[in-house]
C-alpha cells in the first residue's frame, strides 16, 4: 500500500476489560513513541483502569449486553447503533486506520471502518480467534495473533505474539530466584481484571490446610472481588498467614517481581506475562469462557511443562494444598517450570505489531528520539 502523505491517525477499538485494553495500552505507548496520533474507542468496564491517559482521545461507548432472547436482541440493535455512530465519527475525524483487539464493543468501530473502506487490522490474544474477531476477520487487511498455532487456515495472518506493558516486559531480564526450603516463599493469586471466585473459595481453604511449618514461611497477596472480601478475611482468620487482600493490584509487575509463584486464570494477557516474567503458575482455565479459550491457551504451557493446569471441577482445596506442599518442599520444580515457560515469551511483540499495523498504510516507523 502507498505511503500515508499525512501524520496517520491509528484508532484502536477493544472490549473495556484487562485482557483486551492492556495490549491496546502496549500498542499506543509504542505508537506515541513514534510521535502518532493514538485514539481508543471502549466501553463503560474501561473506568477500572486508570492509565488511558496516554491515548490522544478516548471515545467510552456503552453496550447493553444482557442474556438470553431479549437480552441478545438489546445487544444486536446496541451494535446496530454503535456502528452508525462509529461511521458518523469516522467523517468527522478521518482516521488511517483501525486495529480492533476483540470483544463485542470491538465490533462496532472496526465494521464501521471496513464499510467507509478504511483499512483495519484484527488482534487475537487467545489461541483461537473469539466470535467478535471471527465476524471481522475476512475484512480485514491482516489478522494478528498471539499464538504461532492460530488460524492458520487464515492466509493473512501474521504472528506478532501479545504485547505485554513495558514494565512487566523489563523483568524478564531478572532470573527466577529459586525460594529455598528454609526461606520465604511469596504466592501471587490473581483472578484477571474482575477477580474470580473459584479463588476466594478454594485458596484459603487450601493454604489454612497446610502444615504450620510450611504456613510460617507464606506471604499472600490475592485479588478478591470486593464482594467477596469480607468472607475471604474471615477465613484467612484461621490462620497466621501473612496476608494482602485487594480488590485490584495496581503495581502487578511489583508483584510479579516479588511472586514465586502465581496462581491465576489463563487469559491470554496473563499468560503472556508469566512467560515474560518467568513465573511458575498454577492455571485455572475459567470453563465459562466462550469456546473453552483459557483452556486452549493453557494446553500448550501443561504439554511443556510451563504450568500447572487444573480444570475448574478438579480445582480443590485438597488437590490445591497437595500441589503447593510438593512445591515448597521441593522447589526445584518451580525452577524447571520457570526455563520451560520462558520459551513462551516473545518480549517483541509490541515492536512487531506496530510495524505490522504501519506497515499497511505504509507508515515508516521512525522514532522521534
Amino acid at each position: 500500500m502507498r505511503r500515508h502523505p499525512h501524520k496517520p491517525l491509528y484508532i484502536l477499538a477493544s472490549g473495556g476489560t484487562g485482557g483486551h485494553l492492556f495490549p491496546a495500552l502496549s500498542l499506543c505507548e509504542k505508537l506515541k513513541q513514534y510521535g502518532r496520533r493514538v485514539f481508543l474507542i471502549t466501553d463503560q468496564r474501561s473506568k477500572n483502569f486508570n492509565n488511558l491517559q496516554n491515548f490522544d482521545q478516548v471515545y467510552v461507548r456503552t453496550m447493553s449486553h444482557h442474556a438470553p432472547v431479549i437480552g441478545r436482541g438489546i445487544l444486536y440493535l446496541s451494535l446496530l447503533w454503535q456502528t452508525l455512530y462509529c461511521y458518523w465519527l469516522y467523517r468527522k475525524i478521518q482516521p488511517t486506520l483501525v486495529v480492533g483487539f476483540g470483544g463485542y464493543p470491538s465490533i462496532p468501530p472496526v465494521l464501521a471502518a471496513q464499510l467507509r473502506g478504511i483499512p483495519t487490522i484484527i488482534h487475537e490474544q487467545n489461541a483461537l480467534l473469539g466470535k467478535a474477531n471471527r465476524f471481522l476477520a475476512k475484512r480485514a487487511y491482516r489478522v494478528a495473533t498471539s499464538f504461532q498455532s492460530s488460524e492458520k487456515t487464515l492466509l493473512h495472518t501474521t504472528f506478532t505474539g501479545n504485547p505485554i506493558r513495558a514494565e512487566i516486559a523489563a523483568l524478564n531480564a531478572q532470573p527466577y530466584i529459586k525460594p529455598e526450603t528454609n526461606q520465604p516463599f511469596h504466592i501471587l493469586v490473581t483472578g484477571g481484571s474482575q477477580g474470580a471466585r473459584i479463588f476466594s473459595d478454594v485458596v484459603p481453604q487450601a493454604l489454612i490446610s497446610l502444615p504450620l511449618d510450611l504456613q510460617r514461611r507464606l506471604s499472600i497477596v490475592q485479588q478478591c472481588r470486593p464482594e467477596f472480601m469480607a468472607r475471604t478475611k474471615v477465613t484467612y482468620r484461621q490462620s497466621f498467614l501473612d496476608v494482602h487482600l485487594t480488590s485490584f493490584i495496581t503495581d502487578i509487575a511489583a508483584e510479579y517481581q516479588k511472586a514465586h509463584l502465581v496462581i491465576a486464570r489463563s487469559g491470554a494477557s496473563t499468560v503472556a506475562e508469566l512467560a515474560a516474567t518467568k513465573k511458575p503458575s498454577i492455571l485455572v482455565p475459567y470453563a465459562a469462557s466462550l469456546e473453552a479459550d483459557q483452556m486452549n491457551n493453557s494446553e500448550p504451557l501443561r504439554k511443556a511443562g510451563a504450568a500447572w493446569v487444573f480444570k475448574e471441577d478438579d480445582f480443590t482445596p485438597e488437590a490445591l494444598a497437595s500441589l503447593l506442599e510438593n512445591l515448597m518442599k521441593n522447589p526445584d520444580l518451580l525452577v524447571n517450570t520457570s526455563r520451560n515457560i520462558e520459551k513462551f515469551s516473545k518480549l517483541d511483540a509490541t515492536q512487531a505489531l506496530a510495524n505490522t499495523v504501519a506497515e499497511v498504510i505504509g507508515d515508516l516507523l521512525i522514532s522521534k528520539e
